[in-house]
């Protein structure tokens, strides 16, 4: 009987030990922890996370069965700050700040299921918390570090630089909130929604470099700003500048015009000209000889008669009419 009360106290006191372990245990006989949530675990501000603990049962385990979860502290020498725990069928609440915030699963948790839901969630319940299920002589825990992190805030999208065939532009997104990291990615508002081949980006500042080198750059893309706890997006439309295509139409306007009308005056010079051209060889070719048989003084008056003022009235500045027959 001696060594039967010395291997149960030494059994109690190894239990006692691996409670305070700082990783999970899994104890050769039957209580058992057969799942529970993934480590680490991120939730967001104001939202609610489940924590899973899900437990098995063997017939050698015969004592009052016990479910707690607790806080773990960073200090070693550090005390458990209890969230909520199960005993002899009934369910007590925790310790500030988690006292009303928490609750099981499940309404019988000695069915096995020892998971529970923390709501309201705070940066302050960033912590490693644990899940410990006692059942004499059997015992198991599990920790699970949660992170608490605030969502990125919409961001805001503008653009930098000009909008022209050939220019480059800057999409800039940036969100305000939000733990780290957060990281950003663009994509086009389209059917496939892929960049255009030479688009770069900046997926820790949040730009997005472009070349306007044609026109199907043009159109509306999206930022997404994201972490491990949630995202949002901004749109952003690129277009050609307004007041640009008022410039370039009006500058068209004025240009065209002004071409087809130098180009008219052209043709119509160069018709003249060649028309004169014919006129003075026609001249030439009927320019009769000096008049000998005229007194002098009417040669001085009409120096040269044109065939084709035959038969005409011609008046002088002099006052003097002659009549060419």
């Amino acid at each position: 009987s001696g060594k039967k009360m010395y291997f149960r106290l030494w059994h109690l006191y190894v239990v006692c030990i691996a409670s305070f372990l700082p990783f999970n245990v899994h104890p050769c006989h039957g209580l058992k922890i057969i799942s529970s949530s993934t480590s680490p675990t991120y939730a967001a501000v104001g939202d609610s996370v489940t924590l899973s603990c899900h437990f098995n049962l063997s017939p050698e385990d015969l004592g009052v069965l016990d479910i707690e979860w607790s806080i773990r502290p960073s200090d070693v020498h550090g005390k458990d700050a209890n969230i909520i725990w199960y005993s002899g069928d009934r369910i007590y609440d925790g310790d500030d700040p988690f006292k009303g915030r928490v609750q099981f699963v499940s309404p019988d948790p000695a069915s096995g299921n020892a998971s529970i839901t923390i709501t309201d969630l705070t940066p302050t319940d960033t912590n490693t918390v644990q899940c410990k299920v006692r059942k004499v002589p059997g015992i198991a825990m599990i920790n699970v570090r949660l992170y608490v992190m605030e969502k990125p805030a919409l961001p805001e999208c503008n653009l930098e630089g000009v909008v022209e065939l050939g220019h480059k532009v800057v999409l800039k997104c940036r969100s305000t909130q939000g733990s780290p990291p957060v990281w950003f990615r663009w994509s086009k508002l389209s059917r496939d929604k892929i960049l255009p081949n030479d688009a770069y980006v900046d997926s820790v500042q949040g730009d997005l470099f472009l070349t306007v080198t044609r026109e199907d750059v043009l159109g509306t893309y999206v930022c997404t700003a994201q972490n491990l706890v949630g995202m949002d997006t901004c749109l952003l439309t690129i277009k050609f500048n307004s007041a640009v295509n008022t410039v370039a139409a009006t500058a068209a306007a004025v240009i065209v015009p002004m071409a087809i009308i130098i180009v008219i005056i052209f043709v119509f010079c160069h018709k003249k000209r060649k028309i004169g051209q014919h006129s003075d060889n026609d001249i030439l070719e009927d320019e009769m000889p000096p008049h000998k048989w005229l007194p002098q003084r009417c040669q001085q008056v009409i120096p040269s008669i044109s065939v084709q003022n035959l038969g005409k009235v011609i008046h002088r500045d002099n006052g003097k009419t002659l009549l060419v027959f």
